[in-house]
């Protein structure tokens, strides 16, 4: 049996400014950058792809779809674009609506996502209020109210074209984790330990396995997940981290990795080494999905579709 699942996120508030000020807030790169993402172009330019970048290793891609009248004669207006995590997850709808209301302004954001990840709405719904909190906040000061950086992540996923199961099976087969997770030498086995190659830059990072449930192992979902911890020498310590499968429809998977503590490491190594990190996932996620389904380029690879 397959579920198909769209969910639908809306969250609403009421900030006392003008729509048109609200509006430069939403697309201009220079207002972005204080209260979102550092954004590599405007976001009201059509078809184009803008980057929404956290500066920590990780970012949205972004393709505008409409910016302009909502067309209902309402006198509203909307933004919509299209976008991805790190530029490879799964395609999500965001569509802001600003509707005039007495000197202030009626902000609707809404995120359509179609078979997203089982805790999708937990933490981004818990996620848009604040980004709201963020706007209001910039609107009222000019100043910046974005996060420097996250203890918790990087977080990376990509839509695979197996189910769980076989995806889990294949992927962690020997020679294939010799691929996707350039391993060097060790095994993927709880107690045990793997050395991957991170790139040449980077050098190498050890992966023990803590925990492992293999396919059909671990009520209530018997989906396979493995608890591991990254160390490397310069770090005095270990990030902790997380990988799991889920359906994402008929014969579609989602592979997720997730990490957190980073605030243990020395603070002058935290935000590059999770940028190294993240730059590492990013490449494995898309080598793991050029097992079963091959295309061209890096990390950077996608599709609109």
């Amino acid at each position: 049996m397959v579920r198909d699942r769209w969910e639908r996120l809306v969250t609403m508030g009421r900030v006392p400014f003008p729509p048109e000020d609200v509006w430069a807030a939403l697309v201009d790169p220079a207002a972005l950058e204080l209260w979102l993402a550092a954004a590599t172009s405007p976001l009201d330019e059509l078809e184009r792809e803008t980057m929404l970048d956290f500066q920590d290793g990780e970012f949205f891609l972004c393709r505008t779809q409409h910016a302009g009248p909502a067309g209902d004669g309402s006198g509203a207006q909307e933004l919509r674009y299209v976008w991805r995590w790190l530029g490879i997850g799964q395609p999500t709808t965001v569509t802001w609506r600003l509707d005039p209301a007495e000197g202030a302004t009626a902000v609707t954001v809404t995120e359509d996502a179609f078979n997203p990840p089982v805790d999708w709405q937990t933490w981004n719904g818990g996620g848009w209020p604040g980004i709201l909190n963020q706007l209001g906040s910039y609107l009222r000061t000019g100043t910046s109210w974005r996060w420097p950086w996250r203890r918790m992540g990087p977080y990376a996923q990509i839509q695979l074209p197996l189910s769980p199961f076989e995806a889990w099976n294949a992927l962690t087969a020997p020679a294939a984790l010799q691929y996707w997770l350039q391993r060097r030498y060790g095994a993927f086995e709880p107690g045990q330990a793997m050395t991957l190659v991170m790139g040449d830059a980077s050098g190498t990072v050890e992966l023990a396995v803590r925990e492992l449930a293999e396919p059909g192992q671990e009520f209530p979902s018997f989906l396979p997940h493995a608890v591991f911890a990254l160390r490397r020498d310069v770090w005095g310590c270990e990030i902790g981290g997380r990988l799991w499968i889920e359906p994402a429809g008929l014969g579609r998977s989602l592979l997720q990795v997730f990490h957190h503590n980073w605030e243990s490491l020395p603070p002058a190594l935290q935000l590059q080494e999770r940028k190294l990190v993240c730059d590492f996932w990013t490449g494995a996620m898309v080598r793991a999905s050029q097992m079963f389904a091959p295309r061209p380029g890096s990390g950077s690879g996608h599709s609109w579709s």
